[in-house]
């Protein structure tokens, strides 16, 4: 008796401290997110705070590579790059022209969200525990959405953070309004999770936050993110194994199509109207594009390395209606550099091709679906992508390191 009391309490102090620690880390991720895109967050949280942040955890990630220099850890190198490359981009704008304090915090501040993959692998984060914090991230963002939707007047999520207004002033879209809440890519890796259990299990509860993450992902009413979730879910009934299993995917493919086919006008007439309509946006990407490659064979030390963030030839840009943002990797390009927008591709290819028989379905689909639209949005363009991009990354280096204590699907580990 006395053992099955000591035996409960520890694991009610496990369950205790598991929570604490998702929280947490729930608490960091939505402080990177400038608090889910609320308004005025700039002011609540500056940027001189991520600054500070950043020294702190570039100290201790490095104590941590040091320590673990002689392990082998997949993708290790790849996130220690991913950490100490806004450095050489911090380097590289101040002798183009001096840097302020405000973007050498702002770069820096990249280097702080890389250092969670070695805070992840010390503490033996598991696969299940970054999985809860993605979770609540994203069910909390798919929340905020619709209870705007309900009364866009009162909106104060998805604006500029650095907006001092009260409201949120958002353009409409299919007759909804359209705002950028917390991240697009957390909720396209939490969808692609609850859809591959969905395609192996059916149950409920899949179904439910499938459908609410889907729904989710419609509402921030972008159609190159449509149009991408759409393609990746009509791929992933042919990736998955199990004659049973692929039966019961296409009933579940049967029953989706239909219901597109019926809703098809609803959902996405007025958008393939707007799309047809405005061919200049279009243009424009592509005539940026050709402007960047033309540039880049002016600027050498630029293209390696990047401009930083905030050069006076950007506000040219702009005049001449370019966005960086709209690019996907050239644009980031532009910020960063083309070793960093490369490295993207490097990264693809190792979870793709070298480790894709390791690699969970749901990491694959996440892949496919944030890749396709890389050219138009990056996968990691600001702190809260490249922190789920590195959470990604770790869970990925779980499978590939056979860390079947930490991971969900331990027949992927125990098969090799």
């Amino acid at each position: 008796m006395a053992t099955d009391t000591t035996t409960n309490k520890l694991d009610i102090m496990m369950l205790t401290k598991n929570i604490m620690i998702v929280l947490i880390m729930f608490v960091l991720a939505a402080i990177l997110g400038n608090g889910f895109n609320l308004i005025g967050w700039s002011y609540i949280v500056q940027v001189r705070y991520y600054l500070l942040m950043a020294i702190v955890c570039i100290g201790l990630a490095t104590l941590y590579f040091v320590q673990y220099r002689n392990q082998p850890i997949t993708f290790k190198y790849y996130v220690a790059f991913i950490t100490a490359w806004p450095l050489c981009v911090i380097l590289s704008s101040f002798l183009q022209g001096g840097i302020l304090i405000e973007e050498f915090s702002q770069i820096l501040s990249w280097t702080y969200v890389g250092t969670f993959f070695f805070f992840f692998y010390h503490f033996r984060f598991s696969e299940k525990t970054i999985l809860w914090i993605l979770c609540l991230y994203a069910l909390t963002t798919a929340g905020i959405q619709i209870a705007q939707q309900a009364d866009p007047l009162f909106a104060i999520f998805g604006g500029d953070p650095e907006d001092l207004g009260e409201l949120v002033v958002a353009e409409k879209r299919n007759g909804l309004a359209r705002f950028f809440v917390g991240s697009y890519h957390i909720q396209m890796l939490v969808m692609c999770f609850f859809w591959s259990r969905l395609l192996k299990t059916f149950r409920l509860h899949w179904a439910i936050l499938s459908a609410l993450l889907i729904v989710s992902i419609y509402l921030y009413l972008t159609k190159q993110i449509m149009a991408s979730t759409l393609f990746t879910l009509g791929i992933s009934f042919f990736m998955i194994k199990g004659r049973r299993v692929k039966i019961l995917a296409c009933v579940l493919a049967a029953v989706c199509l239909v219901a597109l086919g019926v809703f098809w006008e609803d959902l996405f007439g007025d958008l393939i109207q707007d799309s047809k309509d405005d061919s200049f946006s279009h243009a424009i990407r592509f005539e940026f594009i050709e402007y960047i490659m033309e540039y880049n064979l002016t600027d050498p030390v630029g293209v390696l390395f990047g401009h930083g963030t905030s050069k006076p030839w950007f506000t040219e840009l702009q005049n001449m209606q370019y966005f960086p943002s709209d690019i996907g990797f050239f644009g980031e390009s532009i910020y960063f550099g083309w070793i960093w927008a490369l490295a993207y591709f490097y990264v693809i290819y190792r979870i793709m091709v070298t480790y894709r028989h390791k690699i969970p379905l749901y990491i694959k689909l996440f892949v496919i679906c944030s890749g396709l639209i890389s050219i138009f949005i990056f996968p990691y363009r600001n702190r809260i992508e490249t922190f789920n991009w590195i959470c990604m990354i770790y869970i990925c280096s779980l499978y590939a390191d056979d860390r079947s204590d930490l991971v969900i699907e331990k027949d992927l580990v125990q098969k090799q």
